[in-house]
């Protein structure tokens, strides 16, 4: 959590400082050719290195972006979660349709989630999902809700180190406000898990 934290921090000051004094510079220098027309093939020469600098800044404020979330949306995030199973010889599925690959991915939400509460659920997510592949052959992604939402991993057998992973993933659920649960099931002979997790869960008026 402190890991992602400081690298945010560094992403913002990337963008939000380096790049907006980068911009600044390249606007100034435009200004300058207009100002001196001289100085033309000079403020060009200087451009196109400065664009070069802002090319890289750019490249690496998406290579330290811990969350994909942040990129492309949590939908896009958890579909690529999905097909990145396949690395592991995993079968995927995704919204039912399979195509030969063992995640089976079901996202039919359309809750709206502050960008923070979107990252922290896909952490847990992926989290959970990494400690079911230790044990599990087929796992199951599902997550849905319009008011509230739901995200539940399930999958057949009992995670490896349980007690510890799983924790840690509920620490970072709960610290960012989802409510994390762990819930036993049985599936055909085996013992199933099911971990739920949910944020914004409307509680029953009082009186």
């Amino acid at each position: 959590m402190n890991a992602r934290f400081a690298l945010r921090r560094a992403t913002d000051v990337l963008h939000d400082q380096v790049g907006s004094l980068l911009a600044v510079a390249g606007l100034r220098l435009q200004l300058l050719r207009m100002d001196h027309p001289e100085t033309e093939s000079l403020v060009a020469e200087i451009s196109q290195t400065l664009e070069g600098v802002m090319d890289r800044v750019r490249t690496l404020i998406r290579e330290l972006e811990p969350s994909p979330v942040r990129r492309t949306g949590l939908k896009n995030a958890l579909q690529e979660l999905a097909e990145a199973g396949s690395a592991a010889s995993l079968p995927v599925e995704t919204d039912g349709a399979t195509n030969g690959r063992g995640i089976v991915l079901r996202y039919t939400a359309t809750a709206l989630l502050p960008p923070e509460i979107a990252d922290a659920l896909y952490h847990a997510i992926a989290s959970c999902a990494a400690s079911a592949k230790k044990s599990a052959a087929h796992i199951r992604i599902s997550v849905s809700g319009s008011r509230s939402i739901t995200a539940r991993v399930s999958y057949d057998g009992r995670p490896k180190n349980a007690g510890r992973e799983l924790a840690a993933v509920a620490l970072l659920a709960r610290h960012s406000g989802l409510q994390f649960e762990v819930e036993p099931s049985r599936v055909t002979t085996k013992q199933g898990t099911i971990v739920a997790i949910r944020y914004g869960i409307q509680r029953p008026s009082r009186g």
